[in-house]
């Protein structure tokens, strides 16, 4: 029997570039941040005060809720890029699926707590005292706890998943661990706010996971030949 070399060339995995949409994710969450702040410093002791302040900072607050709801974009192509690049490369596992879920988990909490805050410039709402509470305890829940939570799930997927197929190193799976452990001790937030502190160590800590993962997971398969055996009958 003769044996026939087929030869494959390097495939490259079609996505955007994911250390760009760190980049751009990490530039607007940083920018909504230190504008929202003003949204939690709205006065809630009389109706009057917190018209007042609306008025004078309502811009500010808006300008935030813009930032961070664009900051789901870059984050959400990120999510999505990634598990399709593990997909890619051959991965058939149910870390791939658990990273997509809590991608998409936290991408929508993200989404929920920008237009939350934007609603608390919305005519009527400063006067309605409850109503002002109700949305602030949304945007923090949404943007705080839950976010990190779910963000949790999809940084162990990835690490752990991209880690047992070799596809990034030992220390980045470790530093994946570690962000993704501090995500879930945020869950204690809702018991007692001195769990809160876990809150920005995932938030933040997860951006230098990703520019790891940016750099580090592979996107292309390498060229390579697999030997066929000729069918005798056709020659």
């Amino acid at each position: 029997m003769k044996q026939d070399a087929i030869s494959i060339p390097e495939q490259r995995h079609a996505g955007p570039n994911l250390l760009l949409l760190t980049i751009v994710y990490a530039g607007l969450l940083i920018a909504g941040g230190s504008r929202l702040n003003a949204a939690f410093a709205i006065p809630h002791d009389s109706a009057e005060k917190a018209v007042a302040y609306i008025a004078q900072y309502g811009w500010t607050i808006k300008l935030g809720s813009f930032f961070e709801l664009l900051s789901a974009i870059p984050l959400a192509l990120f999510i999505a890029t990634t598990v399709s690049r593990l997909r890619f490369l051959g991965v058939s596992a149910a870390g791939e699926s658990i990273a997509f879920l809590g991608g998409i988990g936290a991408t929508v909490m993200l989404v929920l707590s920008a237009l939350a805050n934007w609603s608390l410039t919305r005519p009527g709402i400063a006067e309605a005292g409850g109503a002002l509470q109700a949305l602030r305890a949304v945007s923090f829940a949404g943007a705080g706890p839950a976010f990190v939570i779910l963000l949790g799930f999809f940084v162990a997927g990835v690490s752990l998943t991209a880690s047992c197929y070799k596809f990034i190193p030992r220390w980045l799976m470790w530093l994946g661990i570690a962000v993704a452990v501090a995500c879930e001790l945020a869950t204690l937030t809702v018991l007692t706010f001195k769990a809160g502190y876990f809150i920005p160590v995932g938030r933040f800590i997860s951006i230098v996971w990703m520019i790891g993962v940016s750099l580090k997971l592979p996107s292309s398969l390498a060229a390579k030949k697999i030997d066929t055996v000729a069918d005798p009958v056709a020659e």
